[in-house]
């Protein structure tokens, strides 16, 4: 999905409709919609604003700090100095923060994939993943900890395990569909 308000657009890659069939387009399409009814977009959308905007404060509190251009070497404040410092200092917060996303991020897939786990076939929603992550070359069973520091999604084994789950304890009504 992109766009706001009423000018919303629903965007398929040739890729996608390439690879997939219809079936597991329309799955994809279904992750997608859990996306938008879970307001995940506009939440993240909202998330970065805040975090650009606590950032670029941060900086316009730090950039003309004498004692910042000091440490690197300079005799008065420079702007270009308090930029380096500043990219040093936020370093940490950025990965803190960038865990933080990730985290949320993989939290919104799994809601995303049992929303179209209750809502169309899982089945689908897995044999699509599957061709999609071997296009990507993705790692099937990534170490715990790699996943858990780099990874915004989840790993496809993960993902079709919670999916299968979702499945198995959810009812379906034919009328539904």
């Amino acid at each position: 999905f992109t766009g706001w308000g009423p000018k919303k657009r629903i965007v398929l890659y040739d890729t996608l409709i390439r690879e997939l069939t219809e079936e597991e387009i329309v799955a994809v399409l279904a992750h997608e919609v859990g996306h938008y009814k879970k307001k995940h977009t506009v939440q993240f959308i909202l998330a970065s604003v805040l975090q650009t905007g606590i950032m670029l404060w941060l900086f316009s509190l730090l950039v003309n700090q004498p004692a910042l251009s000091q440490a690197l070497g300079g005799d008065q404040a420079y702007f270009q100095l308090g930029l380096i410092a500043f990219a040093i200092l936020y370093s940490p917060v950025s990965m803190v923060l960038g865990l933080a996303m990730n985290v949320w991020s993989r939290k919104n897939e799994y809601e995303a994939d049992a929303y179209a786990a209750r809502h169309y076939e899982g089945k689908f929603l897995i044999s699509g993943l599957k061709k999609i992550s071997v296009h990507a070359l993705s790692n099937l069973t990534p170490h715990p900890v790699y996943e858990w520091v780099y990874y915004s999604h989840p790993s496809l084994l993960k993902r079709i395990d919670a999916i299968t789950k979702e499945e198995k304890y959810s009812y379906k009504s034919k009328d539904k569909l």
